[in-house]
């Protein structure tokens, strides 16, 4: 809870230094709006994911994000008119099928079973897929730079829900937490968060120059990337980060790298 409270004041900062270089942009009342609900909803689809992660182990709830391109999807074609050609279509199934087989430890039907924790990954998938379509229907009159401003401004309400969250929920340890942590955890923290914000800006200016859609379902690339580190890192600091490394289990990972690589071939044809 303490990254996502920094990532949300972290970013509204930035916003703030975009709108004073921007000269604070007009915007619409209606579009303003829609902005600080997209970065109040970025924040806080935290507080479910959190939840479904107590709920049920990791490797079974990370799986159930590969949801989100299927939201967006959807909710771009009713809202945005975005359609996805033959190709297009064929590159997004392939994606999305190897980010979920990256995301899952193992095969089984056992990730989508009716549980407590899957709902709580669905709702937290929904806020997350909801900002990018409203940040897209702003961005083509906005602009990039007034859209994400204001967008990053709603990270800021976001931060405060989240604390008022820990506040009244009471939540055991969350102070002491605070306190414990020395000068090198903080900075740890602080440059994660930086490499958080400007991950942020990328993926939504990516957002406002190609369909939204298509650019969530690349997301899919992000265990691939997440492997790849675990493998390193496991080499490395086999005491502190441990990487499956059985046989079924690499043979599985390599089949979803192949199914992300088909699937953008298809996307670029």
């Amino acid at each position: 809870m303490i990254l996502a409270i920094l990532g949300g004041f972290l970013t509204c900062l930035v916003g703030l230094v975009v709108l004073v270089f921007k000269g604070f942009p007009a915007i619409s009342s209606g579009q303003l709006i829609y902005m600080l609900i997209a970065g109040t909803l970025f924040e806080l689809a935290l507080v479910p994911w959190y939840k479904a992660i107590s709920l049920d182990d990791v490797s079974r709830v990370a799986p159930i994000f590969q949801t989100i391109p299927v939201l967006v999807l959807i909710m771009s074609y009713l809202f945005l008119g975005e359609r996805l050609l033959g190709g297009q279509l064929f590159g997004f199934v392939f994606i999305l099928i190897g980010g979920y087989l990256l995301s899952a430890e193992k095969l089984g039907q056992q990730i989508f079973k009716m549980r407590r924790a899957l709902w709580w990954a669905l709702l937290s998938s929904l806020l997350f897929a909801i900002p990018l379509v409203l940040f897209k229907f702003v961005s083509l009159d906005q602009g990039f730079w007034d859209s994400l401003a204001y967008e990053f401004l709603g990270a800021g309400i976001g931060g405060v829900i989240l604390i008022l969250f820990v506040i009244f929920s009471k939540r055991a340890g969350f102070k002491q937490e605070v306190i414990e942590k020395g000068l090198k955890s903080w900075s740890l923290i602080g440059v994660n968060e930086i490499i958080y914000v400007f991950a942020r800006m990328l993926n939504f200016y990516a957002i406002a120059l190609a369909s939204v859609s298509l650019v969530t379902v690349l997301g899919g690339f992000q265990p691939f990337f997440l492997l790849g580190f675990g493998l390193i890192l496991s080499r490395w600091f086999p005491g502190i980060v441990k990487e499956d490394t059985q046989k079924s289990t690499v043979v599985l990972k390599l089949v979803a790298v192949v199914l992300i690589f088909v699937g953008v071939w298809f996307i670029n044809v």
